[in-house]
């Protein structure tokens, strides 16, 4: 399907910021990706707003009417993409990428796993999570980190993408994981991924809307990791906490920097409290237990 891409130019961060808060609540039941960015070089900064579809107008009319008077200061051009597989292109040829001791990799990249690396290997597919992006990079680094201090035997990996993070925890845990995703695609490239990297009889992938669907005599998890957008992860705050071991873990991301305050926000009404943060460029990975 095609995709309708508008970006909004802005002079000042802080602008930027309120502008992309105000589109994700208009957007937020679509659960439309909109992304910030800095041009360093052309001294502005972008919002980027992704839309199934080719209907360019009606996007553009939307942003439009949210913004209302600050449209003005926010130039605002809408395109339509053309109808290529983003991610298997972008991903083709991509070079490892390391994220403490795992280094995720493809098969042309597999000489980059050093003798006490953590290899994962992902080929160009038609689902996200590679380890490139800043939000999958800070789980990774969350992950290693969460199971150097505690020991977890039960693990459910929501929005699992293409497994990364659901591969990165059995490799240190060696417990069950459960990864879970909306989109049939991702359920099957992540069982392909478990079994490409032998760790199929750890590894679970199922079709599930966010933990609906998600099998309750699995739970409690002592571990659940989360790397979707900033609205569904407020939505998930107390499903999320209920499936979680009273002594258990939850890493969070897919979140920007100006969005934790919202999101940290309902975890504390939902019991939990911040033990740890990373920061790659403007995007969030949090670590959250219970207080």
């Amino acid at each position: 399907m095609p995709t309708v891409k508008a970006t909004l130019t802005v002079p000042h961060r802080e602008e930027a910021e309120r502008i992309a808060d105000v589109l994700e609540q208009t957007l937020q039941a679509d659960e439309t990706p909109i992304a910030l960015f800095e041009d360093e070089d052309a001294g502005h900064w972008t919002v980027d707003v992704f839309r199934e579809g080719n209907n360019a107008e009606e996007l553009k009319t939307i942003i439009l009417d949210a913004l209302g008077s600050d449209a003005f200061a926010a130039p605002l051009a809408c395109e339509v993409l053309d109808e290529v597989d983003w991610v298997t292109a972008s991903l083709e040829g991509l070079q490892a990428i390391q994220a403490g001791r795992f280094v995720v990799h493809g098969i042309h990249a597999r000489d980059a796993v050093g003798p006490t690396d953590i290899g994962i290997r992902v080929e160009a597919s038609r689902a996200f999570g590679t380890g490139h992006h800043g939000t999958t990079l800070g789980c990774l680094e969350l992950i290693e980190w969460a199971c150097a201090r505690a020991r977890y035997t039960n693990i459910l990996d929501v929005g699992t993408g293409t497994g990364v993070l659901a591969m990165a925890a059995t490799q240190l845990t060696k417990a069950p994981v459960l990864a879970t995703d909306i989109d049939p695609v991702s359920v099957e490239i992540t069982r392909e991924n478990a079994k490409l990297n032998d760790l199929a009889p750890w590894i679970s992938a199922a079709i599930a809307d966010g933990v609906k669907g998600v099998p309750q005599t699995w739970a409690p998890y002592d571990l659940i990791m989360a790397n979707i957008l900033a609205g569904p992860l407020i939505a998930l705050a107390a499903p999320m906490t209920e499936l979680l071991a009273p002594d258990g873990a939850i890493i969070l991301s897919g979140l920007m920097q100006h969005q934790e305050r919202a999101v940290l926000a309902r975890y504390r009404q939902a019991g939990m409290v911040l033990a740890r943060r990373i920061h790659h460029g403007e995007w969030s990975a949090l670590l959250l237990q219970r207080a």
